[in-house]
């Protein structure tokens, strides 16, 4: 059986891979619930997760066999950084035909928006393998769905990518959008439905690099269930503000600050993490009553 490493880039506190301040509320699920509020910031490690969380069930759905690295569920707030070297022990290890990578791309100094967009797959400049013919049949995909310049395959030095290092027969890294364009950023990496087209891309492209007969989500199939942790809900983004500052100093990695109405008034929620299972997001729920935060409660979507 073929067997796939999807890999989530950087991790969840890596420096300066996010968004420039957003200048916009922004909503990933279309709920009407802002997730993240204007002035924040998308990280890029996040959006990667959410990718290749997706990414992971489309490929089992087709029957190949999936290996994970830089990420184990759809929580983004408690990945480390695992160094190129790392990665590419647990790919060759797991003894991977092939690897993609999920990124999203950024140009200029990170801390403003600029017109750099497009979509683009990479491959190694020196240990390619059959890497360029997979990235072509991916990148072809991409370019169906939602409306963007084709940047094209290209070749670097990346370590992610080198087959002979990971004794793959191909390895691509998927620069989904540029996070430093505020269109790609707010409408693409802020939206869980390119997340969902991406994903579909990616695993059409395999499929029909690799032969194998493409199985589409069952229609009238449920959505996979997703969990959010609540801490708390304030009056106001200045009292929700201060709360994410304490679960900060607590050790807790990842927060958002959003709002949303409730019974005709604006309340802001501090958010810890979204979670795939009801497991994972128990714990977070106990550490975070733990830390004080007695109210907290977990929301499902």
């Amino acid at each position: 059986m073929i067997r796939i490493n999807v890999d989530a880039g950087h991790g969840s506190n890596t420096s300066g891979k996010r968004t420039p301040p957003l200048p916009v509320n922004v909503d990933f699920d279309g709920d009407g619930v802002a997730d993240v509020l204007k002035g924040n910031t998308i990280k890029e490690h996040f959006a990667n997760v959410q990718i290749a969380v997706l990414l992971v069930a489309e490929l089992k759905r087709c029957g190949f066999e999936v290996s994970k690295t830089g990420f184990d569920d759809a929580n983004a707030g408690n990945d480390a950084d695992v160094s190129i070297s790392g990665r590419q022990k647990a790919i060759k290890a797991a003894g991977c035909d092939y690897s993609v990578s999920i990124h999203f791309n950024a140009y200029g100094n990170g801390k403003t928006f600029n017109s750099a967009e497009g979509v683009s797959v990479y491959i190694h400049s020196s240990y390619p393998k059959d890497s360029r013919k997979m990235a072509g049949k991916i990148l072809n995909q991409l370019v169906m769905g939602t409306k963007q310049k084709n940047r094209g395959v290209q070749s670097a030095n990346l370590g992610i990518c080198n087959c002979k290092v990971m004794n793959t027969k191909a390895a691509i890294l998927v620069e989904s959008a540029f996070m430093t364009n505020l269109n790609e950023a707010v409408n693409m990496m802020g939206k869980k439905k390119y997340w969902e087209e991406t994903a579909v891309e990616i695993a059409k492209g395999i499929c029909e690099y690799t032969g194998v007969t493409y199985v589409k989500k069952p229609t009238g199939s449920k959505a996979a269930v997703i969990y959010k942790v609540q801490a708390g809900s304030y009056g106001s983004q200045t009292e929700a503000n201060k709360a994410a500052e304490q679960l900060k100093k607590k050790g807790f990695k990842e927060m958002y600050v959003h709002s949303a109405k409730v019974s005709g008034k604006t309340v802001y929620r501090v958010q810890l993490g979204i979670f795939s299972t009801k497991e994972n997001a128990d714990k977070m729920l106990a550490r975070a009553k733990a830390a004080g935060f007695s109210k907290a409660f977990i929301q499902k979507a």
